[in-house]
């Protein structure tokens, strides 16, 4: 019997010396604090997901000028993650590949690249477009 996606996320997560900092939420997804910013990772299916929730909606004013900063920022990170609106309003920082071929070290890039981007946008964007 092979090994499940959430068997490999555990094992990859310990290798690589974060299980001890995550704290797991659900059947193959754990959670871990990356400065100010909350990274949730989960293994489902053939895939790994990295999603760090932002803000629970769109700012209520400058919406567009949010859209195109997040679009831009996008931009900066080039490729390695990127901002999305969800289906609920809320706007989250993501990044994703499959499981297979992938190993520890680079479990550690996806979910440092995430977490060290939400937490220098997540102050830098609250402050510009919702206090």
């Amino acid at each position: 019997m092979s090994e499940s996606s959430g068997e490999q996320l555990k094992k990859s997560l310990e290798t690589c010396g974060l299980l001890d900092n995550a704290e797991e939420v659900g059947e193959g997804m754990y959670r871990m604090s990356w400065g100010s910013a909350t990274v949730v990772c989960a293994a489902r299916g053939t895939a790994i997901v990295a999603i760090a929730p932002m803000f629970e909606s769109l700012p209520k004013k400058n919406t567009d000028a949010f859209c195109q900063k997040i679009l831009k920022l996008n931009a900066e990170m080039g490729g390695t993650a990127a901002f999305a609106i969800q289906s609920d309003g809320s706007v989250v920082l993501q990044t994703g590949r499959g499981i297979e071929g992938l190993d520890a070290d680079e479990l550690k890039l996806l979910l440092s690249t995430v977490g060290k981007f939400a937490d220098d946008y997540d102050e830098l964007l609250d402050q510009e477009f919702y206090t």
